[in-house]
């Protein structure tokens, strides 16, 4: 329900301004997305979620060193950021 809400409000701000406000919100984010700064912290994402991806792959794999936990990949994954 609260989703038709917020859709039914996003429709009527967008109708009572024309669009103006979108056509500018559009231009900030592409002006956003060519900054060095934004293409950083991409670059920084993918990396991060590259490390996490093939640490989990070393975890599914048993290849991590980690307690064995009986197959729980839950518990696993846990151990391995710190939160057992």
């Amino acid at each position: 329900m609260s989703i038709l809400v917020a859709l039914a409000v996003g429709y009527l701000v967008g109708a009572k301004t024309g669009g103006k406000d979108l056509d500018e919100l559009t231009r900030s984010l592409k002006a956003l997305c060519e900054t060095d700064e934004f293409a950083d912290v991409v670059t920084a994402a993918r990396a991060q979620a590259a490390t996490t991806l093939r640490e989990l792959a070393a975890v599914v794999d048993g290849q991590h060193g980690l307690p064995d936990t009986g197959g729980d990949l839950v518990a696993r994954v846990r151990h391995l950021v710190g939160h057992d």
